[in-house]
């Protein structure tokens, strides 16, 4: 509704948020310091990396709650949100995509983050660790998996062939309306959040949200968990399914440095619904290894 200055309202999305260029992608991404200038030891940065489909508005709320302490960089990972789009049949593999997200740390001149990924984004956590041990300080995992499981696979298909068949069927906005209670506890969602969030996953075309599936739900990195030294803390929700906390538990087994902790009373997409309480987390798990580095 236009006010009485006649001023139209910009949407969050179209403020300006900065590109670089990282090969043959056009990345868009935001580095946010609000630490103090003064301060004798450089800052540390988190680079948060979004789950399937997502973009870095999903992590809002991060900015705030942990940008006064740390540098937050964000982005929009391949094909997601207004990151270039590969072309149909373009090849989509998790070393690309980990790739993605170190070249944008050296067009920044960023040498190492804390890596924070959900879902999908944390499985890339665990890839840019093996493939570039030196550049990852540590990884957090918001209800994220080394291993997709075949459920995951079979209820995102809804009842077509495949996933792929499902989004090429309904779009992927649709197809996110569709299947939003498995990503998300919509018993906590606030109103207008369902259809924020199929509005945002529909920046992603279709064709890269099908390559995308097909890859992720292909992928088994607990074979190489061993070789991970980075410490991991592996965050979920109490509510999620028994095939996600006995994998989670497999993965605290295999890997070096983990430790897992479960928010009581949450479900999937705990980092949006509950920033507060997740970033409390992270943030005593970087207090943590800070006191072991001095």
């Amino acid at each position: 509704m236009p006010n009485r200055y006649n001023f139209i309202p910009i949407p969050a999305y179209a403020m300006h948020k900065p590109f670089a260029r990282v090969g043959d992608l056009e990345i868009h991404y935001d580095l946010a310091d609000y630490t103090d200038p003064w301060r004798s030891r450089e800052p540390e940065t988190l680079l948060l990396y979004s789950g399937y489909c997502r973009n870095m508005e999903f992590w809002r709320a991060w900015v705030p709650l942990l940008g006064r302490d740390y540098r937050i960089l964000r982005l929009d990972p391949r094909g997601y949100g207004a990151t270039s789009k590969p072309a149909p049949g373009a090849a989509f593999t998790t070393d690309m995509l980990a790739g993605d997200a170190v070249g944008l740390m050296d067009a920044l001149g960023i040498e190492r983050v804390h890596w924070v990924g959900e879902s999908t984004g944390g499985t890339l956590g665990l890839m840019a660790a093996l493939n570039h041990p030196q550049r990852i300080a540590s990884i957090t995992m918001c209800n994220a998996f080394a291993r997709m499981g075949g459920e995951t696979i079979s209820t995102y298909a809804l009842g077509e062939a495949n996933q792929a068949a499902a989004i090429e069927k309904y779009g992927v906005a649709e197809w996110c309306r569709r299947t939003l209670k498995h990503r998300m506890d919509v018993n906590r969602a606030p109103p207008g959040i369902g259809e924020w969030m199929a509005r945002e996953m529909a920046r992603t075309p279709v064709h890269v949200a099908t390559a995308a599936f097909r890859l992720f739900s292909g992928v088994d990195l607990t074979p190489r968990l061993a070789e991970i030294s980075a410490p991991v803390l592996l965050v979920m929700g109490s509510n999620c399914s028994d095939r996600l906390k006995l994998h989670l538990a497999e993965m605290r087994g295999l890997l070096p440095r983990a430790s897992l902790v479960q928010l009581d009373g949450y479900d999937y997409g705990i980092h949006y619904l509950a920033p507060e309480a997740v970033t409390a987390e992270v943030r005593r798990f970087l207090r943590t290894l800070d006191s072991t580095c001095r």
